[in-house]
């Protein structure tokens, strides 16, 4: 990541004053503008009710510089995380501009209805495609520093706009524009240029249930505490998945938007940032991975009725094939592994009402090979490798214990390990986080 100290920041962007953004600004353009602000028509509906653009508790910078209303926001205390950082949608809407501007980088434009629109600049990635609803909380985007007008400095620069001329967009990014001063759960920011304000705290929480997701994971199968540092990546309520996407024998986190059917994958998760962003299969399908070629790259899959469907092109690709395989009851939960150690993993079910695994090398026949009960009825069934023997077993989450199945898939006898770790509400995660072989537990919260 490039830093910066805020001082330059600061003499950088007056010097500039966004200069790529060449436009000729008529009388008319400036109609209804006192002291450079826009007055609202009184006729006008009440604007949306906006909360910051990032996930719940965060807290950013706020700077108009030479161009309030409109505000720069980076990620307080020192800027760190700024780039990558996840951007969310402030207030419902329908998405109106997603699109690559030759001086401002990855634009989205939302509307908000009533006339109203925002508008987010320099993006990192979008997330969304014209056309598209969001709610507030709604992962757009992330941040960066995309388009020459950024001075190559991570940062948002964000503007809430008033449709005036009533041409359906607000205009955007110079003086003159249809930009208005914003309001944050009820604070009003950018009445003037040369503003700052410090930490300034996100209250983007859909209503107590929407945040960002963190991800405690342990490398010790036997530790109680997260091994590795505590990183943030996605937010609810995207659900969390792990496979080793590149092949390099690590798996890492990524997640699954249930509302949107779509993936987010990445190799460096820490940096919160996707590389790669698809949708498969139906929204709300339930998601799994697997190794279904055995050439070491994981790659996804989603049940929906009684079938698998798995993606056989690579996460890499934009070209989507697939295969599919009718198994098991629909109320099931699908899982993915290598039962017999062949490099190849082959998908499942678990049965939640008994607390049922049935085990399949051959789930074209419809035949479960192997069927044993695990833990109690309804617990959270997962899949991994707990003794790096390359055959895969299962295990269950029950309260804030991980119950690990210690005796092959083949045996009719049980042996066991648990641990306890994290908390009973949070959501399980398994992976082989350093490449030794043995997978071990993680929780995201």
């Amino acid at each position: 990541m490039i830093m910066r100290s805020l001082i330059s920041l600061r003499s950088r962007q007056r010097r500039t004053g966004h200069p790529g953004w060449v436009r000729t600004v008529t009388a008319a353009a400036l109609t209804g503008l006192v002291g450079g602000l826009l007055t609202i028509p009184a006729h006008a509906a009440a604007g949306p009710n906006l909360q910051l653009p990032f996930p719940c508790g965060q807290q950013w910078r706020l700077d108009t510089w030479g161009h309030a209303p409109a505000l720069d926001m980076v990620k307080e205390p020192d800027q760190t995380g700024t780039e990558g950082a996840t951007l969310v949608a402030p207030a419902a809407g329908t998405v109106n501009k997603s699109y690559y501007h030759e001086n401002a980088g990855n634009v989205i434009q939302i509307n908000h209805g009533g006339g109203w629109f925002t508008t987010y600049l320099h993006l990192q990635s979008r997330a969304v495609n014209v056309g598209a609803s969001v709610q507030q909380g709604t992962v757009i985007g992330r941040v960066g520093r995309t388009g020459p007008t950024s001075n190559n400095h991570p940062h948002l620069h964000f503007e809430l706009g008033y449709d005036s001329n009533g041409n359906g967009e607000a205009s955007w990014g110079y003086a003159g524009a249809e930009r208005v001063q914003p309001t944050f759960n009820g604070v009003t920011y950018g009445s003037a240029n040369s503003q700052t304000y410090r930490n300034v705290t996100s209250r983007n929480c859909g209503g107590g249930n929407l945040g960002v997701l963190d991800f405690y994971l342990s490398d010790n199968q036997s530790s109680s505490a997260a091994t590795r540092p505590v990183f943030a990546y996605g937010n609810s309520p995207m659900v969390p998945i792990t496979g080793d996407w590149d092949g390099d024998g690590k798996d890492t986190v990524s997640t699954y938007d249930p509302t949107a059917g779509r993936f987010f994958i990445s190799n460096n998760p820490a940096t919160g940032q996707a590389q790669y962003v698809f949708a498969y299969g139906d929204p709300n399908a339930v998601p799994f991975v697997g190794d279904w070629d055995g050439d070491g790259k994981d790659n996804v899959g989603v049940r929906m009725g009684n079938r698998f469907y798995m993606r056989t092109s690579p996460v890499t690709s934009a070209t989507e094939t697939t295969q599919s395989v009718a198994y098991g009851d629909a109320p099931m939960i699908p899982l993915a592994g290598d039962w017999d150690g062949d490099g190849k993993d082959t998908v499942s079910a678990y049965e939640p009402a008994s607390g049922k695994f049935l085990i399949s090398n051959n789930p074209a026949t419809g035949q479960a090979q192997y069927v044993f009960m695990y833990g109690d009825p309804n617990a959270v069934p997962f899949v991994g490798d707990w003794d790096g023997d390359g055959k895969d077993n299962v295990g269950v989450r029950m309260g804030n214990g991980f119950y690990l199945r210690t005796s092959p898939v083949t045996s009719g006898t049980e042996t066991t390990h648990s641990v306890a770790y994290g908390d009973a509400g949070d959501l399980p995660v398994i992976g082989d986080w350093d490449g030794d072989g043995k997978d071990s537990q993680g929780i995201a919260r």
